[in-house]
């Protein structure tokens, strides 16, 4: 069984060796498949009657298969870093450990992921092994996207200021829908998915505090740069990111296996909905199907520790709906 860590739980060995592995598929030229994978999946995912818009929904984005999707191609990352050293597993980088002081992550060590960008050099990361400099990890210009010239980029806190907190993430470990129609990226659609993947503002949710985009979707804008664009997994931080993201997801799987069994299987639509986002659909452009990929335990990982500890709730009282926040801006 595959044990998914915590940065904060890596050895500085076991941190030399994920850098390593990065570097090593990059210069196979395999790493930059992924980028491309998550580059073309973005188009729509829309009903007969829906905008044909890949921003309301894509094939990996924006709807129920975002967190199937992301889990999938986090195992065809982590096979291919194992084909290159079997002792390498994905770490999670659980940004609510970081929220008071973001900068100071470990993850942004010299010897992990390198750290900010300068801005006086266009935001090109200067430290650790994936910048520039060091030639070990290209990266193409996106002069058309605002990101001019060669390399990696990243602008803390410059397009928003903090990242999650915990208090954000327990609403969403407290919703007891996986996802409801009409299955979109609204303030006001209910569900696990939504609420973790950061569509649910102070507008939709008067218990959201800040303003702008939640979560997932915060922590991308956060570290800005390269992890702005469609491209995203040019920054390899975007694991780290989505590695997390499944972790909670299997924390809320396991919760809803004690508070709603009844639930089973805590994903929807079952069927009927936008291709490739029903819970028997394939998962493109690989093999597995979302029913696939539902248990990890199958799939021969787990992770360390629940990020949050797990807690029984009232489902019925989680179920009612609630009347004021989706009038508040």
């Amino acid at each position: 069984m595959i044990i998914r860590k915590n940065v904060r739980s890596l050895s500085p060995d076991e941190q030399k060796a994920f850098v390593n592995a990065l570097l090593t598929l990059k210069a196979q030229g395999q790493y930059d498949k992924y980028v491309h994978w998550h580059h073309e999946v973005m188009q729509p995912a829309v009903l007969s009657f829906e905008p044909h818009d890949s921003n309301y929904r894509n094939g990996a984005h924006r709807g129920p298969s975002f967190l199937p999707w992301h889990r999938e191609f986090l195992l065809q990352l982590e096979a291919d870093l194992r084909s290159v050293d079997a002792s390498v597993s994905i770490p999670y980088w659980d940004w609510t450990e970081d929220s008071d002081n973001p900068t100071a992550s470990v993850i942004w060590s010299d010897d992990f992921l390198g750290g900010d960008g300068v801005e006086a050099d266009q935001w090109r990361v200067a430290t650790g092994a994936f910048a520039q400099a060091h030639g070990k990890w290209s990266v193409p210009d996106y002069s058309e996207e605002g990101l001019p010239g060669l390399g990696l980029k990243r602008q803390f806190g410059v397009s928003i200021p903090t990242l999650p907190t915990p208090d954000d993430l327990k609403l969403a470990m407290n919703e007891a829908f996986y996802d409801t129609p009409p299955y979109n990226p609204t303030p006001f659609t209910v569900g696990f998915r939504n609420r973790i993947e950061g569509f649910v503002t102070p507008r939709g949710d008067s218990r959201v505090k800040m303003p702008g985009s939640q979560l997932h979707n915060r922590v991308h804008v956060w570290v800005g740069g390269n992890m702005l664009l469609m491209t995203s997994p040019d920054d390899p931080v975007f694991f780290l990111n989505h590695c997390f993201i499944d972790k909670v997801w299997a924390d809320w799987q396991e919760l809803q296996k004690i508070n709603n069994p009844e639930g089973s299987p805590h994903y929807a639509p079952l069927c009927d909905g936008p291709l490739g986002h029903n819970i028997d659909d394939q998962i493109k452009p690989w093999k597995h199907t979302i029913r696939d990929v539902l248990d990890i335990e199958s799939l021969g990982y787990t992770y360390e520790q629940p990020s949050i500890s797990p807690q029984v709730f009232d489902i019925e009282r989680a179920m009612k709906p609630i009347k004021s926040p989706f009038w508040v801006e």
